[in-house]
């Protein structure tokens, strides 16, 4: 019998390239990376001090809030009529389906019965 020779693939020196580890950690370690140079460069350039920003962002939040709260109970108010048509609705259909199952097993009994 002739003896197959194996090839082996030239090693890289760890993973090889477009392999992804099984549990993500790259990925989250790249996301913290991220995370933390942004907030430092954030804080290295930001034109004014953190309580000149938390003033001017409450401002701004001032302005715009009843108007959010507005549209926030409009698409409450919406979302909940629509839920109740669909539970209306949905009663409805269990209702018609729990009378016709109801009229198919006494129908099914009388003739049974009937058949005895």
């Amino acid at each position: 019998m002739a003896k197959r020779e194996r090839v082996r693939e030239p090693e890289t020196g760890g993973e090889r390239a477009g392999s992804r580890s099984p549990s993500g950690s790259g990925f989250w370690g790249g996301l913290l990376v991220g995370i933390a140079v942004g907030l430092a460069l954030a804080l290295l350039f930001a034109p004014q001090s953190g309580e000149e920003t938390r003033e001017q962002l409450g401002e701004q939040l001032g302005e715009q809030l009843p108007g959010l709260t507005k549209r926030g109970q409009q698409r409450y108010e919406a979302l909940r009529t629509q839920l109740r048509e669909r539970y209306s609705e949905a009663l409805s259909q269990g209702r018609e389906a729990y009378h016709q199952a109801k009229d198919e097993v006494l129908s099914r009994y009388s003739r049974a019965k009937n058949a005895q």
